[in-house]
Protein backbone atom coordinates (compact mmCIF):
# COMPACT_ATOMS: atom_id res chain seq x y z
CA UNK A 1 0.00 0.00 0.00
CA UNK A 2 2.46 1.86 1.54
CA UNK A 3 4.61 1.70 -2.52
CA UNK A 4 1.61 2.48 -4.31
CA UNK A 5 0.98 5.62 -2.77
CA UNK A 6 4.30 6.70 -3.22
CA UNK A 7 4.22 5.24 -6.55
CA UNK A 8 1.26 7.53 -7.32
CA UNK A 9 2.67 10.61 -5.71
CA UNK A 10 5.42 10.65 -7.67
CA UNK A 11 3.52 10.40 -10.90
CA UNK A 12 1.28 13.39 -9.49
CA UNK A 13 4.57 15.52 -8.85
CA UNK A 14 6.00 14.61 -12.59
CA UNK A 15 3.08 15.32 -14.03
CA UNK A 16 2.86 19.32 -12.01
CA UNK A 17 6.48 19.07 -12.71
CA UNK A 18 5.84 19.37 -16.54
CA UNK A 19 3.00 21.71 -16.39
CA UNK A 20 4.58 24.35 -14.55
CA UNK A 21 6.46 26.21 -17.25
CA UNK A 22 3.00 28.09 -17.47
CA UNK A 23 0.59 29.65 -15.03
CA UNK A 24 -2.53 31.35 -16.71
CA UNK A 25 -4.06 34.11 -15.10
CA UNK A 26 -6.84 33.90 -17.73
CA UNK A 27 -7.44 30.42 -19.96
CA UNK A 28 -7.29 30.55 -23.51
CA UNK A 29 -11.20 32.00 -24.70
CA UNK A 30 -12.45 32.93 -27.94
CA UNK A 31 -14.89 35.99 -29.17
CA UNK A 32 -16.75 35.86 -32.19
CA UNK A 33 -15.87 38.77 -34.70
CA UNK A 34 -17.64 40.35 -37.83
CA UNK A 35 -14.23 38.95 -39.34
CA UNK A 36 -13.57 35.91 -37.42
CA UNK A 37 -12.24 34.50 -34.18
CA UNK A 38 -10.15 36.58 -31.36
CA UNK A 39 -8.25 34.45 -29.23
CA UNK A 40 -6.97 35.43 -25.71
CA UNK A 41 -5.15 34.71 -23.13
CA UNK A 42 -3.08 35.70 -20.35
CA UNK A 43 -0.20 34.18 -17.94
CA UNK A 44 0.94 35.55 -14.75
CA UNK A 45 4.28 32.77 -14.79
CA UNK A 46 6.52 31.27 -17.66
CA UNK A 47 9.70 29.38 -17.55
CA UNK A 48 11.75 28.44 -21.14
CA UNK A 49 8.67 29.17 -23.12
CA UNK A 50 9.59 30.09 -26.61
CA UNK A 51 6.14 30.41 -28.43
CA UNK A 52 2.71 29.63 -28.48
CA UNK A 53 1.16 27.71 -31.14
CA UNK A 54 -2.52 28.12 -32.37
CA UNK A 55 -4.07 25.04 -33.26
CA UNK A 56 -7.40 24.39 -34.78
CA UNK A 57 -9.60 21.81 -35.12
CA UNK A 58 -13.38 21.41 -36.79
CA UNK A 59 -14.13 18.08 -35.06
CA UNK A 60 -12.09 18.65 -31.46
CA UNK A 61 -9.68 15.75 -32.77
CA UNK A 62 -7.67 15.88 -35.24
CA UNK A 63 -5.73 19.52 -34.88
CA UNK A 64 -3.48 22.12 -37.25
CA UNK A 65 -1.35 24.83 -36.45
CA UNK A 66 -2.76 27.63 -38.00
CA UNK A 67 -0.19 30.53 -35.86
CA UNK A 68 2.62 30.78 -33.49
CA UNK A 69 2.80 33.79 -31.33
CA UNK A 70 6.03 34.63 -29.33
CA UNK A 71 6.25 34.92 -25.63
CA UNK A 72 7.32 38.61 -24.44
CA UNK A 73 10.90 38.95 -22.51
CA UNK A 74 9.41 40.52 -19.16
CA UNK A 75 9.18 37.07 -16.80
CA UNK A 76 7.50 39.28 -13.84
CA UNK A 77 4.54 40.98 -14.91
CA UNK A 78 1.64 39.84 -16.29
CA UNK A 79 1.44 39.09 -19.97
CA UNK A 80 -1.54 39.24 -22.25
CA UNK A 81 -1.58 37.17 -25.78
CA UNK A 82 -3.85 37.94 -28.83
CA UNK A 83 -4.78 36.03 -31.78
CA UNK A 84 -6.75 36.80 -35.00
CA UNK A 85 -8.33 33.88 -36.59
CA UNK A 86 -9.72 34.97 -40.33
CA UNK A 87 -10.05 31.95 -41.58
CA UNK A 88 -13.32 30.55 -40.95
CA UNK A 89 -15.21 28.18 -42.66
CA UNK A 90 -16.84 25.69 -40.51
CA UNK A 91 -19.78 26.02 -37.91
CA UNK A 92 -18.02 24.89 -35.26
CA UNK A 93 -13.90 25.75 -34.24
CA UNK A 94 -12.11 24.36 -31.88
CA UNK A 95 -9.13 25.68 -30.56
CA UNK A 96 -5.64 24.95 -28.28
CA UNK A 97 -2.59 26.07 -26.92
CA UNK A 98 0.46 23.88 -27.69
CA UNK A 99 3.22 26.05 -25.61
CA UNK A 100 6.63 24.90 -27.06
CA UNK A 101 9.65 25.28 -24.51
CA UNK A 102 13.03 26.13 -25.36
CA UNK A 103 13.88 22.68 -25.21
CA UNK A 104 11.66 21.21 -27.90
CA UNK A 105 9.09 19.70 -25.42
CA UNK A 106 5.60 20.85 -25.02
CA UNK A 107 2.57 20.81 -23.56
CA UNK A 108 -0.96 21.30 -24.16
CA UNK A 109 -3.79 24.12 -22.98
CA UNK A 110 -7.26 23.28 -22.60
CA UNK A 111 -9.30 23.45 -25.64
CA UNK A 112 -12.29 25.55 -26.35
CA UNK A 113 -15.04 25.46 -28.53
CA UNK A 114 -16.69 28.42 -30.61
CA UNK A 115 -19.73 27.96 -32.47
CA UNK A 116 -20.29 30.27 -35.09
CA UNK A 117 -23.61 32.59 -34.69
CA UNK A 118 -23.04 35.40 -37.74
CA UNK A 119 -22.63 33.40 -40.94
CA UNK A 120 -20.01 34.84 -43.28
CA UNK A 121 -20.12 34.65 -47.01
CA UNK A 122 -16.48 36.26 -47.28
CA UNK A 123 -13.34 36.43 -45.01
CA UNK A 124 -10.38 38.94 -45.67
CA UNK A 125 -7.47 36.31 -45.67
CA UNK A 126 -4.73 38.96 -47.26
CA UNK A 127 -4.06 42.23 -47.26
CA UNK A 128 -0.98 44.57 -48.37
CA UNK A 129 0.19 47.12 -45.40
CA UNK A 130 -2.31 49.04 -44.08
CA UNK A 131 -0.01 52.29 -44.22
CA UNK A 132 -0.53 52.32 -47.78
CA UNK A 133 1.05 55.12 -50.27
CA UNK A 134 -0.80 54.83 -53.54
CA UNK A 135 -3.04 51.76 -53.16
CA UNK A 136 -4.61 49.15 -51.10
CA UNK A 137 -4.78 45.51 -52.07
CA UNK A 138 -6.74 42.63 -50.17
CA UNK A 139 -7.94 39.02 -51.09
CA UNK A 140 -11.40 38.19 -50.45
CA UNK A 141 -12.09 34.24 -49.89
CA UNK A 142 -15.91 33.63 -50.93
CA UNK A 143 -18.20 31.29 -49.36
CA UNK A 144 -20.81 32.11 -52.22
CA UNK A 145 -21.29 34.02 -55.49
CA UNK A 146 -22.65 37.79 -55.49
CA UNK A 147 -22.34 40.99 -55.77
CA UNK A 148 -20.06 43.17 -53.44
CA UNK A 149 -20.44 46.28 -52.51
CA UNK A 150 -16.99 48.30 -51.88
CA UNK A 151 -16.43 51.95 -50.49
CA UNK A 152 -13.46 54.00 -49.11
CA UNK A 153 -14.64 56.77 -46.52
CA UNK A 154 -13.26 59.54 -44.26
CA UNK A 155 -13.11 58.19 -40.50
CA UNK A 156 -15.42 60.73 -39.83
CA UNK A 157 -17.71 58.85 -42.32
CA UNK A 158 -17.40 61.18 -45.38
CA UNK A 159 -17.88 58.64 -48.74
CA UNK A 160 -14.91 59.14 -51.07
CA UNK A 161 -16.04 56.18 -53.58
CA UNK A 162 -18.00 53.61 -54.11
CA UNK A 163 -17.35 50.56 -56.14
CA UNK A 164 -18.93 47.34 -57.25
CA UNK A 165 -17.03 43.88 -57.80
CA UNK A 166 -19.01 40.26 -58.44
CA UNK A 167 -17.69 37.79 -55.98
CA UNK A 168 -17.09 33.84 -57.09
CA UNK A 169 -16.45 31.42 -54.83
CA UNK A 170 -12.73 31.01 -53.83
CA UNK A 171 -10.35 33.77 -54.08
CA UNK A 172 -11.12 37.30 -55.16
CA UNK A 173 -8.76 39.90 -55.74
CA UNK A 174 -9.85 43.90 -54.84
CA UNK A 175 -7.86 46.86 -55.41
CA UNK A 176 -8.61 50.62 -54.44
CA UNK A 177 -6.61 53.79 -55.61
CA UNK A 178 -5.39 56.19 -52.69
CA UNK A 179 -3.26 58.17 -55.49
CA UNK A 180 -4.85 61.77 -54.81
CA UNK A 181 -5.88 61.68 -51.50
CA UNK A 182 -4.33 63.50 -48.31
CA UNK A 183 -2.92 61.81 -45.75
CA UNK A 184 -5.48 60.30 -42.55
CA UNK A 185 -6.95 57.40 -41.62
CA UNK A 186 -9.92 56.18 -43.65
CA UNK A 187 -12.27 52.89 -43.55
CA UNK A 188 -12.47 50.19 -46.37
CA UNK A 189 -16.44 49.07 -46.19
CA UNK A 190 -16.80 45.97 -47.57
CA UNK A 191 -20.68 44.92 -48.12
CA UNK A 192 -22.62 41.44 -49.31
CA UNK A 193 -26.08 41.51 -48.88
CA UNK A 194 -27.17 41.96 -45.27
CA UNK A 195 -23.32 41.26 -44.35
CA UNK A 196 -21.08 43.86 -43.96
CA UNK A 197 -17.57 44.61 -42.36
CA UNK A 198 -14.69 47.29 -42.81
CA UNK A 199 -11.09 47.81 -42.19
CA UNK A 200 -8.79 50.85 -40.46
CA UNK A 201 -6.46 51.89 -43.45
CA UNK A 202 -4.26 54.95 -43.86
CA UNK A 203 -2.52 56.83 -46.36
CA UNK A 204 0.77 57.54 -45.48
CA UNK A 205 3.72 59.49 -46.47
CA UNK A 206 6.94 58.04 -48.04
CA UNK A 207 8.55 58.49 -44.54
CA UNK A 208 5.84 56.69 -42.87
CA UNK A 209 6.28 53.39 -41.48
CA UNK A 210 3.79 50.42 -41.66
CA UNK A 211 1.34 49.80 -38.83
CA UNK A 212 -1.22 46.74 -37.67
CA UNK A 213 -4.82 46.82 -39.35
CA UNK A 214 -7.85 46.54 -37.34
CA UNK A 215 -11.25 45.28 -38.41
CA UNK A 216 -14.61 45.52 -36.77
CA UNK A 217 -18.10 44.45 -37.43
CA UNK A 218 -20.36 47.67 -38.69
CA UNK A 219 -23.49 48.50 -36.39
CA UNK A 220 -26.46 48.61 -37.96
CA UNK A 221 -28.55 51.15 -37.44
Amino acid sequence: MKKLQLLLLVIFATAWQLNAEVVYSAPLQAKELGMGNLLNWKTSFEEDVEHYDVEKSTDGVDFENIGSVETNDDMNDEKAYRFFDTKLGSQKSYYRLKVVEADGTSSYSQTILVNKENPNQFAVVAYSSVMAKTTFDLTLDAITEGQLEYALVSYTGELIFEEFQFLYPGLNEIQLSLQDLPEGTYKVKLKLDAEEEFLVIQKASDGQKSNVASSQKIKKN
